[in-house]
């Protein structure tokens, strides 16, 4: 296993303490080929139509004609796009909650963010939501906290995750999935393929099907980006 952590609105070199939701990317090396799983810190993300992600990207990122803000969305071409954006209160939500400032990547929840589709070998299928579960539980930063971390070491999350697989305290999450037939999918109050909301675990539990245990630092940070290794 490869993953790869990252802030999202900020450029190479940004704050790492930033208010800003977090990319948590997987990729799993099997005997079968390789498979990806890429998702985000937060479990809904700001738009419903695809055709709207570059001009999010375009609203989020700094302004073109001075390049601010860096890693954050404090200027008004963003909150513009927001504004304009109903379906992107879910999202605002939990950005500007406590979650917008993890503690640690070692500490942060990871989910697939999209509703997926599994197929066994009998060609029968079921849907399927994502959960990373960290072990040592999900813990955030406040924003005093953050703004004093930021000045004092902008490498923060990264060398944060970088000491502890180091020092051998190897970060843990645990693997969860919401697995829900078609015919339960029907019966839901909202559109199931729109990432703006979530499946609530009232209605489809979330079950434990495996563990991924960070166990090494790549050799080369610059071939490799921000990533890390598993068995």
């Amino acid at each position: 296993m490869f993953v790869r952590f990252s802030t999202v609105a900020g450029e190479r070199g940004s704050k790492d303490t930033a208010r800003d939701a977090r990319g948590f990317a997987v990729k799993f090396y099997t005997d079968e080929g390789n498979w990806d799983l890429v998702g985000n810190n937060i479990p809904v993300f700001f738009i419903q139509d695809a055709m709207k992600f570059p001009d999010l990207v375009h609203a989020v990122k700094p302004e073109p004609h001075h390049g601010m803000p860096q890693a954050a969305s404090a200027h008004d071409t963003f909150w513009d796009f927001v504004s304009l954006m109903p379906e992107s209160t879910h999202m605002l939500m939990w950005v500007m909650s406590d979650r917008g400032i993890p503690r640690s990547y070692r500490m942060m929840q990871g989910f697939g963010v999209h509703t997926f589709r599994l197929v066994n070998d009998q060609g029968e299928s079921v849907f399927c939501k994502f959960h990373w579960t960290p072990l040592p539980g999900t813990h955030s930063l406040v924003w005093d906290e953050a703004v004093k971390i930021s000045g004092a070491d902008p490498d923060f999350h990264r060398r944060d995750l970088w000491e502890a697989i180091e020092s051998g305290e190897f970060p843990e999450w645990e693997l969860r999935l919401q697995i829900f037939t078609e015919e339960q999918a029907e019966s839901f109050s909202f559109y199931l393929l729109d990432s703006t909301k979530i499946v609530p675990e009232e209605l489809v539990p979330v079950t434990p099907v495996g563990r991924m245990v960070l166990n090494r630092n790549p050799d080369n940070f610059f071939a490799d980006g921000t990533a890390c290794f598993g068995p």
